[in-house]
């Protein structure tokens, strides 16, 4: 899977929402329906591919009282328009990683696209590429010639491979990210759009003032640096919501135990009551938020749990009706995770009956079963179905 791929199954969950300008797409649907089933390679393309569809317009990010994406009107323009989505498939990406960028490897990439008068994709002369540049910076001399006439003089390279990167080498890392999400809105607009002229409008909205690279002034952008590392980290997290019954005291202290064990050696994020929970919040209200929202829900099943579902009594009981209600929308959903704690096989609630458990009964196993149970969480089996390979050569 690519780029491209992996922006257009970001994009589905717009076009299968049926949104337009200015709706959103929940953050936990984008994890549970989408993140979750990418394997590691893939998910290190998705974290590039959602930073990069920011910076060139598609969608905001925004992390208030519910964490989201909204459509813009660029977005929405395009993700109905069943010619421009297949031209874009052939589209290069140019985007970097914001993380860690080999920007040696990003210039290599860029300049096959851009550099080579001949067999460019998308070449840009020098005097043009120039111009784009110095609206990012006020150290240059004001005009291309004078540039080059500067380089002769000082005994530098006036190949364009050469000073193109030395430009690009000169921006501060904020701009340069921006710099490749304007030049990947050019490409788009000439190869897709069917727009010749250089237009690098994305980045001049996102840089109104490219003299000056304050936090203050990156502030007030579409797409921050803040926004830009809160979107991959919450990414790399799935979210885990531990439904369970307070049968007695020891109980409740293996269940802190698990969850422990699964927020800080595992790194899931674990929503539980025990530490979610303050004096006067409503507990319905929490409860519904806390299933709807985790990508999966661990239901700790035990006679006394069993007894709570049937009897709709206390927080199982308001568990219950929520996630029964899920799975009646979706009956092959795999959300809910049967964790055998107590009991025999008829202590297992009517709404998990017939679904792949995992028993945790014999403490000795305590540490083999988490490990089993986390890596279930995170999708990375120990047995992993291998490649597909290719026909053989019958004789």
């Amino acid at each position: 899977m690519n780029e491209r791929q992996i922006a257009e199954l970001i994009f589905d969950k717009f076009r299968s929402s049926k949104c337009k300008a200015g709706e959103i797409v929940p953050m936990r649907v984008i994890r549970f329906s989408l993140i979750m089933n990418l394997n590691p390679k893939e998910k290190e393309l998705f974290d590039i591919v959602f930073v990069g569809l920011q910076i060139t317009g598609y969608f905001t990010y925004k992390k208030d009282s519910l964490e989201c994406i909204v459509l813009t009107q660029k977005g929405y323009d395009y993700i109905y328009e069943r010619n421009l989505v297949d031209k874009m498939q052939n589209t290069p990406w140019i985007i970097p990683a914001c993380v860690n960028t080999d920007w040696n490897k990003a210039y290599n990439k860029l300049w096959r696209i851009i550099g080579p008068q001949e067999g460019a994709l998308c070449y840009i002369k020098g005097s043009d590429f120039y111009n784009f540049i110095l609206k990012y910076s006020d150290e240059l001399p004001p005009s291309y010639g004078m540039y080059i006439d500067e380089l002769r003089k000082k005994g530098r390279s006036t190949s364009r491979v050469d000073y193109y990167k030395d430009l690009i080498d000169g921006l501060l890392e904020k701009q340069r990210m921006y710099f490749y999400g304007d030049l990947q809105s050019w490409i788009e607009g000439k190869l897709v759009y069917s727009r010749a002229e250089i237009d690098f409008g994305v980045g001049r909205d996102l840089f109104e003032d490219k003299k000056s690279e304050t936090e203050s002034t990156l502030a007030e952008k579409d797409v921050t640096d803040k926004q830009v590392e809160t979107s991959i980290v919450e990414e790399q997290h799935p979210i885990v919501f531990i439904s369970y019954s307070w049968d007695n005291e020891q109980h409740e202290e293996w269940v802190l135990k698990l969850a422990t064990h699964l927020q800080s050696k595992y790194g899931i994020r674990v929503i539980l009551d025990k530490w979610e929970m303050k004096l006067g919040k409503l507990l319905p209200h929490f409860m519904e938020h806390a299933i709807t929202d985790s990508q999966r829900v661990i239901c700790v099943m035990t006679p006394n749990y069993k007894k709570k579902t049937e009897k709709l009594v206390g927080g199982v009981g308001v568990e219950y009706s929520i996630i029964s209600a899920e799975i009646q929308k979706d009956i092959k959903t795999e959300k809910f995770i049967p964790l055998f704690r107590s009991g025999n096989l008829e202590d297992i609630p009517v709404f998990l009956s017939g679904r792949d458990f995992i028993d945790m009964r014999d403490d000795a196993n305590y540490e083999e079963k988490t490990e089993e149970l986390a890596r279930d969480i995170w999708n990375e089996p120990k047995c992993k179905k291998p490649a597909l390979g290719s026909k053989p050569k019958f004789t």
